[in-house]
């Protein structure tokens, strides 16, 4: 989950984006990568992301309506937010209506990015990101409607599904173990259906290991924190960047 490229002064770090309520504390090698790195590259900046949630000429939330059955599309906008960004339903984009659902069925606390780039602003510690909002809005837009349909149709079957699926990914994180994370999203709606693996993942591993690769040559100590997700299954980051790794031992941070 802590990867040296060999060779490089350029470390991948694997971060869960959301710890579930139970279990809050960030785990030492995080830190440890933190104070090892010289500079920082994040996905990218969510509140950048969160204008974009909103329709745009492509359609809303609403063309969702066909793909699903009355009784969940009804049961999803009584459970939807009644006001704020994120209201109505109906006014987002469809991926946004995705992403957000299962949000609202857990309990959470904010994951290892914040909790990095707070340090960051504080101590002065420079950071960039590899997408801009634009290009993660212009992946995730090619999810087809009844791959988004479905996904929202599952989970109105399984609501405890979300949580479930967070708590055990987060105990398979703590241990370090990539292969368990893989089998475990393979469970979850959100990436086993057509074309929401490729928009979430693997596309956006493709053109991170372009940007990536010319970061290798840096002098500076590079840590790049990315979602455990893309370091695992078919396509995966490490895959697509065809660069020779090992796991950071412990007493090498």
């Amino acid at each position: 989950m802590y990867l040296h490229l060999t060779g490089t002064h350029l470390r991948l770090l694997g971060s869960m984006h959301l710890f579930p309520t139970t279990s809050r504390r960030t785990p030492p090698w995080i830190a440890e990568a933190y104070d090892w790195a010289d500079t920082l590259v994040f996905e990218s900046d969510p509140p950048t992301i969160l204008p974009l949630l909103s329709a745009n000429e492509q359609g809303s939330a609403d063309r969702l309506r066909p793909f699903l059955p009355p009784d969940a599309w009804q049961h999803l906008n009584a459970v939807w937010p009644a006001g704020g960004s994120l209201a109505p339903l109906a006014g987002l984009r469809p991926w946004a209506a995705m992403i957000v659902a299962p949000t609202l069925f857990q309990q959470v606390v904010e994951g290892v990015e914040p909790r990095l780039l707070r340090s960051a602003l504080t101590q002065g510690k420079p950071y960039q990101y590899l997408e801009t909002a634009e290009e993660v809005a212009a992946s995730l837009d090619t999810i087809p409607l009844d791959a988004i349909g479905a996904a929202l149709a599952l989970l109105m079957t399984d609501l405890a599904e979300p949580q479930r699926t967070l708590e055990r990914m987060h105990a398979a994180w703590l241990e370090g173990d990539l292969p368990a994370i893989h089998r475990i999203a393979l469970e979850s709606p959100m990436f086993n259906l057509p074309g929401i693996r490729e928009a979430i993942l693997d596309a956006r591993n493709r053109a991170w290991a372009a940007r990536l690769t010319s970061l290798l040559a840096r002098p500076e100590r590079t840590l790049v924190v990315v979602g455990a997700l893309h370091l695992c299954g078919p396509n995966n980051l490490l895959d697509c960047l065809a660069h020779p790794f090992e796991p950071v031992p412990d007493d090498a941070a």
